[in-house]
């Protein structure tokens, strides 16, 4: 079996050592025997990750590829990673971020995890790790996980910053990550949306620990209100209907008016205790709703643009 640890990377060096130095400390137990082989796909325009892959290349434990994707965004940027990953002659594929780290089981258990549940997906838990020591609403909303409501060892969404996929599988089902969500993100929910719904299952690894940086910048309130917003956005092109359609619209319009009345519940719910954390919380459902809206006049906050990559 063969197994490509894909990483995309864009002007992080330093998370981008972090992260393979993690990588080297893996205990692999039962896949030792497996060829294991690191893909660097770089999608910044500085090459600064070059430096920190040939460090890599001449000290470090496993193989490594390292490519460049000129075209910006994440949904480029991943298909990359799948093409590569099969150019390689990949079985599986687990995909991690320079912005992460992982447990030093976490590669072992999300295998073990996917191939006892015979399924070609399988997504574990990532848990934040503040750069410095965050204010107290941040840490007590718990706004910086990552978790998904887990039913038999199964989940029904999923994203790319803990996941392992059976290449095979996505190849013979033909999907990739949807490029209308280069710029907008989210391109990981709708894809892992569609393999939802070519009629295969998601498993859950709650061993397979993933730390995700969170730098200086994302504490703050209106850092989450737009990713939230973005949210919205992303949510109108999940629904039965197309987003860019008459129909679409009054359903996203619906579906918008209905959480700005229940953010604005919430909001208000919130209100009665004083706490800062539940009053940031109320608006989640309020910015979700805004974003459904702007969609109906072709609005949406492109996290991922260029002009906004840090």
């Amino acid at each position: 079996m063969r197994l490509c640890i894909c990483i995309c990377t864009c002007e992080r060096p330093v998370g981008l050592a972090r992260l393979l130095k993690a990588l080297d400390q893996q205990r692999l137990g039962s896949l030792a025997e497996t060829a294991l082989r690191i893909l660097i796909i770089d999608n910044g325009r500085s090459r600064a990750a070059v430096p920190v892959v040939e460090a890599y290349r001449a000290t470090g434990r496993f193989p490594v590829t390292y490519a460049r994707e000129e075209t910006r965004g994440l949904a480029a940027v991943r298909n990359r990673s799948l093409a590569e990953a099969a150019a390689a002659g990949a079985d599986w594929v687990a995909l991690i971020d320079d912005d992460e780290f992982p447990d030093r089981d976490w590669l072992h258990n999300l295998l073990e995890t996917a191939l006892a549940s015979g399924v070609p997906a399988c997504i574990g838990p990532v848990v934040p790790f503040f750069d410095r020591v965050p204010p107290a609403w941040a840490a007590a909303g718990g706004f910086f996980a990552k978790r998904l409501p887990v039913r038999d060892g199964f989940v029904q969404d999923g994203y790319t910053a803990n996941a392992l996929l059976d290449l095979r599988v996505i190849r013979a089902l033909g999907l990739s990550f949807d490029m209308r969500f280069n710029t907008l993100g989210g391109e990981d929910t709708f894809f892992f949306r569609s393999l939802l719904l070519a009629g295969h299952r998601i498993a859950w690894a709650e061993t397979a620990l993933v730390y995700d940086s969170i730098p200086t910048h994302r504490m703050r309130v209106r850092w989450l209100l737009a990713r939230w917003y973005r949210s919205g956005s992303v949510e109108a092109y999940l629904g039965r209907l197309r987003p860019e359609t008459v129909s679409g619209r009054l359903a996203n319009a619906g579906r918008g008016l209905a959480r700005l009345g229940g953010g604005l519940l919430r909001l208000g719910i919130a209100g009665l205790s004083l706490r800062p954390a539940a009053l940031i919380g109320g608006g989640y459902t309020l910015c979700r709703g805004a974003g459904l809206l702007a969609s109906v006049i072709g609005l949406s906050y492109r996290e991922y643009h260029p002009s906004r990559y840090r």
